[in-house]
């Protein structure tokens, strides 16, 4: 039996060769159950699709691939804070790691056919994020799409992580489809100044939906032509996302395309943000699939 070696499915490329707007190095992974695209900034994936199935990740047709700029689609690692920056406003939206490059530490071929990669980043510790930490992220690419996180406080005393994948899904039509597995959770309403309130039957996206489910259940199933589930393991934020027309517009990157996807992303915020203790970890992971 010949055994493929890892690099064989690896290839280094930037996103002019892939997307026509230069800026970015980029990694293409193609095997026998799937292909992706990964920035090495952020860790960030662009790109996934099992083969024989309909792509798990949207990729905004207008993205910018800017050095120390996010790019909007995919799934950016929200770290260590999640959102808007709750002691500092004026601090940079959804935490630092998502525009810092990552190092690619390692690449294995797993029996059944997976890659897979582990990416780390170690931040020092600096006027936006007092306390170094560490933090990993393990992506294993076969049928479905696995993500493990690792976080290590590697400071002399405790501090706060709220964080997230901000996974966006493509769909049909965002004003169409349903997201069920949250049904009689509480969320805090991001459109009404988080005003509290509980999800009542399967989630829709009339227009604008930004929500925080705190103490979320571990499995959704986005409910559209090729339906989209996550299941997740010791995420216990799910925020659901959608900017609708008024704000796309608005959005230089979205636009019109606004209809063509939706984000529920999973992690640990706001309630369910993490404390770690001085040289204290934590994980958590989450399995897509379509």
């Amino acid at each position: 039996m010949h055994h493929v070696a890892s690099a064989d499915w690896i290839s280094h490329t930037d996103s002019g060769a892939l997307y026509g707007k230069p800026g970015l190095k980029l990694l293409l992974v193609e095997t026998p159950l799937c292909r992706a695209v990964i920035a090495e900034q952020g860790a960030q994936l662009l790109e996934f699709q099992a083969v024989d199935r309909a792509p798990l990740l949207w990729l905004s047709p207008l993205a910018d691939f800017e050095p120390g700029k996010a790019v909007r689609g995919g799934i950016p690692l929200c770290l260590p804070w999640f959102g808007i920056n709750r002691t500092d406003a004026g601090k940079p939206k959804h935490g630092l790691v998502r525009n810092r490059p990552w190092q690619l530490d390692s690449a294995r071929a797993l029996a059944g056919g997976e890659l897979e990669l582990l990416f780390v980043h170690r931040h020092p510790g600096d006027e936006l994020f007092a306390a170094p930490f560490e933090c990993a992220v393990t992506m294993r690419l076969g049928r479905e799409l696995q993500l493990q996180l690792y976080l290590h406080n590697a400071g002399g005393a405790a501090a706060e992580y709220s964080w997230a994948w901000h996974t966006y899904f493509p769909v049909d039509n965002v004003s169409a489809i349903e997201v069920h597995g949250l049904e009689a959770t509480d969320y805090l309403d991001n459109t009404r100044n988080l005003a509290r309130a509980t999800q009542r039957g399967p989630l829709g996206f009339p227009g604008e939906v930004d929500r925080v489910y705190e103490n979320a259940p571990a499995h959704q199933r986005i409910a559209d032509r090729s339906p989209i589930s996550a299941s997740s393991d010791n995420c216990h934020t799910v925020i659901a996302w959608n900017p609708g027309a008024e704000l796309a517009a608005g959005l230089d990157d979205v636009g019109a395309h606004y209809r063509g996807y939706v984000c529920v992303e999973h992690g640990n915020a706001f309630a369910n943000s993490w404390q770690l203790g001085a040289g204290e970890s934590a994980r958590a992971s989450l399995i897509l699939s379509r």
